[in-house]
Formats: structure tokens, sequence, C-alpha cells
């Protein structure tokens, strides 16, 4: 999909995260985990602020359109090419200060879901920060039947995987009932 272009890919950092990092609740420097990273828009704004970033994803083809977007920038960043459900994530090692998911966790299957949860655990240090943008199913379901979307978490979900070990918020925007949602979890001590 990335080799022809994927509807997400978006030259502009998402908003979210340029507005927590604008406003302070997000400072740099420090390390930060792309989860999914895709194209690298996220990887490449991060590491523009400060942080020491690293991207993981699965397809070569993101990987590959990641580090030309670094390389246009002018900004280094370690790139990781592996599964984030496996057991085993080589190449990405924590303690990390903010770890950004855009609709990552959304895509893995439910049963898979809480070993990446198991992995954000332990790869956030304590008191870090996660941003989690994913699908969420809290509208009604007659509307799903016209939508398309490839994967949602169920309302609660985002409780059950990260309450143990991090507090978290859901953010104003996107706005409850549109299908989507986007959270703040702080690691615990």
């Amino acid at each position: 999909m990335y080799r022809v272009g994927a509807p997400w890919e978006t030259s502009e950092p998402r908003p979210e995260l340029a507005q927590l990092l604008a406003g302070g609740e997000i400072s740099g420097p420090g390390r930060a985990l792309d989860l999914g990273c895709g194209d690298g828009t996220q990887t490449v704004f991060l590491a523009r602020h400060g942080f020491e970033t690293t991207g993981v994803d699965f397809s070569p083809a993101a990987l590959a359109k990641a580090r030309g977007a670094a390389r246009a920038a002018g900004v280094e960043v370690d790139l990781v090419r592996a599964d984030f459900t496996a057991p085993q994530v080589d190449g990405v090692a924590g303690p990390f200060d903010l770890i950004v998911d855009y609709g990552s966790l959304d895509d893995v299957a439910p049963a898979k879901r809480a070993a990446v949860a198991a992995h954000v655990a332990e790869w956030t240090r304590p008191g870090g920060l996660v941003l989690m943008w994913c699908f969420y199913n809290d509208i009604p379901w007659w509307k799903w039947t016209r939508m398309r979307y490839p994967g949602r978490l169920r309302p609660g979900e985002e409780r059950e995987l990260y309450e143990e070990t991090f507090t978290i918020r859901r953010l104003a925007a996107p706005v409850a009932g549109s299908g989507s949602a986007c959270f703040l979890l702080r690691r615990r001590p």
C-alpha cells in the first residue's frame, strides 16, 4: 500500500501531537518511539523537536519512505523493521519518554492487543507519555455498516489494556461519538 500511497499518509504532523507539543504538555528533548511509523511523518516531526526518535513498522516500503523523509528533513532517526505484536521485538529498547501510536493498536487483532500493551508499558519510562489515536467503536452500530474502518477499539478497551500501568485521559478531539478517539496516557511510577 505504501508503494502507491496509503490513505493515512500525510506530510503534516497530526494535530493532537503538534498541539500537545506547542502547549508544553509534551516536551523534549527525550527519547520517542513512533509505533507503526509508516511514512515517518511523526518520527521526523519529533526529531525536529529535539527527540531522539525511533520509528518501528513492519513494512519495508513504509520504512523506505520514512528514511527518505528523514533525509529530506536533515534529521537522524532510528528506523526498525519489526512486528510489535511479537513476544520479542528486536531493535526496540526503552525506556522512552514518549510513545506515539496513530492507528496501530486498533489495526492489531484483538487477541494480540494485550501483547502490544505489555510492550508499551515495558518501553515507557515512569512518568513517560503515550499518545494513542485509534478508531473507536463509540458510534451507533448502524453507522458502522456504511463506514469502512480497518479496526476499532471497544469503548473501555483502552482501560482494560492500560489502566493498571497508566493514567488515561481522553482528549477533547476527536469528539466522542465520532468513531475515533485520542488518549494521553501517563506511566505510573
